[in-house]
């Protein structure tokens, strides 16, 4: 009698098991987490945009994302070191950006001391009589006819000079002559001056004589410096829009589109089947087990219909992570942004090794490509992203019946 309730009471028990699980394979839909390497460490330390790309991996197969198992051995050997030395490259590089402001800082105290040199220079010019005085200068520019805002570098140079020729005692040509051979060689002009116009000479160097080593030339990168930055400053605003397009296009919406796709995919119709004639079947193999069982191993035939349903769910997450890693690779942009602030951040200091070290536009340069470094975990958003691919998981193929004492 005992015997006979409890084989009742188990097939009761399987019943409304069965009943609640209309579809078995809802509940072998896996949520995406999985165990992340624990203890990872990294050697490396990235000191550029460029290194940070060079060492790169490539995003995950689909083989590796199919199963909690791969995807472990996958993070502890590839993605796992990657993003500990993303981490440790952030950290070590964090106090750059201050180093920079105090050099920038430097170089605006610096020009700011060179402009009030030459400012007062020109005052002495002007008192001299060598120079138009800035209000004299803007009422010739302005009265020249020509737009400053258009007028090219040559045409307010014309203008400039037919205001100081005459104060200089030479024609136009003359002085633009002059002008032209101090820009190449100005101990060449000193002796020129001495030779054809020593009057002139005399009044320029008694004008000038505390100033005439103190003039620096401009800085000839200067203008693809400020290239550069415009370039960066785009780059800046692509990545925050790669950014945004990302977070819109969220792993969790693309796991709810592959959770309708399981469902409705013939491996898990075909799993449903099989679980319910297994368990039907188990219902009637436990009816026929000896009095007194108190627990039986499923026999073989059990374990082998789970090992054709996890062959199935095989089939899927195979084909299915295929699908997952690739609509992951194609709504990114970062590797191809941060590609191109690598080679803006190489150029830029390329130049910056060609000249003086604190141009204060290649500094500026610097920090904007140190802020896009920070941003570099971007990176390694579509990697965490490609792992969390939902692999349905498999069923168990060991098991037994525990009846209860007889």
């Amino acid at each position: 009698m005992k015997h006979s309730y409890c084989i009742a009471l188990f097939s009761l028990v399987l019943a409304m098991t069965v009943n609640a699980q209309d579809r078995p394979s809802e509940t072998l839909f896996g949520s995406g987490d999985y165990q992340g390497a624990a203890n990872v460490r990294s050697t490396q330390v990235f000191r550029s945009i460029s290194a940070a790309l060079d060492a790169l991996p490539a995003l995950p197969s689909p083989e590796q994302v199919s199963s909690d198992a791969a995807k472990y051995i996958a993070d502890s050997l590839t993605y796992a070191p990657y993003n500990v030395a993303l981490q440790q490259s952030l950290l070590a590089r964090q106090y750059e950006i201050n180093d920079i402001d105090a050099r920038m800082l430097k170089t605006q105290q610096k020009q700011a001391q060179r402009g009030q040199a030459a400012m007062q220079q020109y005052n002495k010019n002007v008192e001299a009589g060598l120079m138009p005085s800035q209000q004299e200068m803007m009422q010739i520019l302005m009265s020249s006819g020509i737009n400053l805002d258009k007028a090219s570098e040559q045409q307010i140079m014309d203008v400039v000079a037919g205001a100081i020729a005459p104060k200089w005692g030479v024609s136009k040509d003359e002085y633009l002559k002059i002008v032209n051979m101090a820009q190449r060689s100005p101990k060449q002009t000193e002796v020129y001056l001495q030779t054809n116009h020593p009057e002139l000479y005399k009044r320029l160097y008694a004008a000038n004589k505390d100033g005439l080593n103190e003039e620096v030339a401009d800085d000839t990168r200067n203008d693809r410096f400020g290239q550069l930055g415009e370039q960066i400053n785009a780059l800046q605003q692509q990545l925050s829009a790669a950014s945004d397009a990302y977070q819109r296009y969220s792993a969790a919406g693309l796991r709810d589109e592959f959770y309708q796709d399981w469902l409705a995919s013939d491996e898990a119709k075909q799993i449903d089947a099989i679980e319910k004639a297994l368990w039907e079947r188990i219902d009637q193999w436990v009816r026929g087990l000896p009095v007194n069982t108190t627990e039986a191993p499923y026999p073989g035939w059990w374990v082998d219909e789970r090992k054709k349903e996890n062959a199935l769910i095989d089939q899927w997450n195979k084909r299915a992570a295929q699908r997952w890693v690739s609509e992951i690779a194609k709504n990114q942009q970062f590797t191809a942004v941060f590609e191109q602030a690598a080679a803006l951040e190489e150029e830029n200091e390329r130049l910056g090794k060609q000249g003086d070290p604190d141009n204060f536009i290649y500094l500026m340069n610097k920090r904007q490509l140190l802020i896009i470094f920070n941003q570099l975990t971007n990176l390694f958003l579509p990697y965490r992203d490609a792992m969390l691919f939902p692999c349905v998981q498999h069923l168990e193929v060991d098991g037994a019946a525990h009846l209860g004492k007889g």
